[in-house]
């Protein structure tokens, strides 16, 4: 029994050796797909005009099958940047920039190329096509940068950032220039209304409309470094409170100083809570000087005001194109084999 146990054992391994020994050999002898023509080529240049053709020349042959004919093959991405900055404003930088490259068309036939036997070359052992293939007119550079003038200005504004980018960006730069309810960047806004000239009552509208009266709402202190005037806004009430921890502790404590001109707007008393052992001073601006300050914002300051800048408006579109170019040769049995990928700017 013995025996007979280890021959069945031995004859199962020798099988299982030789099914293996099979299994390799058909990997090793079996190929997957047909062979097509050994090929290689150059272009020209690695840069092309739109409405103009890039030349190539290019070599192949087959040791398995009649050559038939060869294409040139290429896609397209588009490449488009975008920046838009608020120029007037030196308080903080706020800008709007995008860059993005999408594929505007998938790899296909540019241009075909009939095979003949004259093209062999005993020298190369290989046959040499010279060729060219066209690239679109359309395909022209755009470069839209600090325009001067407002020449279908909105028209390409439109066009490039949307219809409603101009809305948009004054948000932002609104919220920018508010981070809460209760704080405001101040000095952007004094920048602001002193970049346009704003706090005058001599200004008028291009409507004919007398600007809001601005002038009572700044306080003016002569810089004798400058040897100018330092324009500040009004303040409403300097809200002070002092503590003596030694007899009093914390404690709530409340003085109104009424400062400057229009009258005060209202009679309310604010709180604060004194935790500090000195003066603890909070600024506060006029409502209604913050109302005219809303108001001027609004309406006499316009997105062109926000973004012109020393060399014009500072807004920047560029739209570039390329193309990856393949050449592919093709046997008469269908099969085909292509080159390496020619990465061309369009200028």
């Amino acid at each position: 029994m013995k025996t007979i146990f280890k021959t069945l054992a031995l004859g199962m391994l020798l099988m299982s050796v030789v099914s293996c020994e099979k299994h390799d050999l058909f990997d090793e002898n079996t190929i997957t797909g047909a062979v097509g023509p050994e090929t290689y080529w150059v272009v020209e240049s690695s840069t092309v005009k739109a409405g103009e053709s890039m030349g190539f020349t290019g070599q192949y042959y087959s040791t398995v099958a009649e050559i038939d004919h060869s294409e040139v093959w290429y896609d397209l991405f588009e490449k488009e940047d975008k920046m838009v900055s608020a120029s007037l404003i030196k308080a903080f930088t706020y800008s709007v920039t995008s860059n993005t490259t999408a594929q505007k068309r998938m790899l296909q036939t540019i241009q075909s190329y009939e095979h003949s036997e004259d093209l062999w070359s005993d020298s190369l052992r290989a046959y040499v096509l010279t060729g060219n293939f066209p690239v679109s007119s359309t395909l022209v550079p755009l470069s839209w940068v600090q325009p001067k003038d407002t020449n279908d200005f909105t028209k390409n504004l439109h066009a490039y950032f949307g219809e409603n980018f101009a809305e948009e960006f004054k948000a932002g730069v609104t919220e920018k220039m508010n981070p809460t309810e209760e704080e405001r960047n101040y000095d952007a806004y004094m920048q602001v209304l002193k970049g346009l000239t704003l706090l005058s009552d001599t200004i008028l509208t291009p409507n004919g409309d007398r600007m809001p009266y601005l002038q009572w709402i700044t306080d003016s202190t002569f810089n004798v470094n400058s040897n100018a005037w330092k324009k500040d806004f009004k303040q409403n009430d300097t809200i002070w409170s002092k503590v003596n921890f030694d007899t009093l502790g914390y404690y709530w404590d409340t003085v109104i100083k009424p400062v400057g001109r229009p009258p005060r707007p209202d009679t309310t008393i604010t709180q604060v809570w004194i935790t500090k052992p000195w003066v603890d001073e909070v600024i506060y601006v006029y409502p209604q000087i913050k109302h005219a300050i809303d108001s001027v914002w609004e309406n006499h300051v316009s997105f062109l005001d926000l973004i012109l800048g020393a060399e014009g408006y500072s807004i920047e579109y560029k739209r570039e194109y390329k193309i990856n170019a393949e050449l592919r040769i093709y046997d008469k049995k269908g099969t085909y084999s292509k080159t390496d990928s020619k990465e061309i700017s369009i200028n």
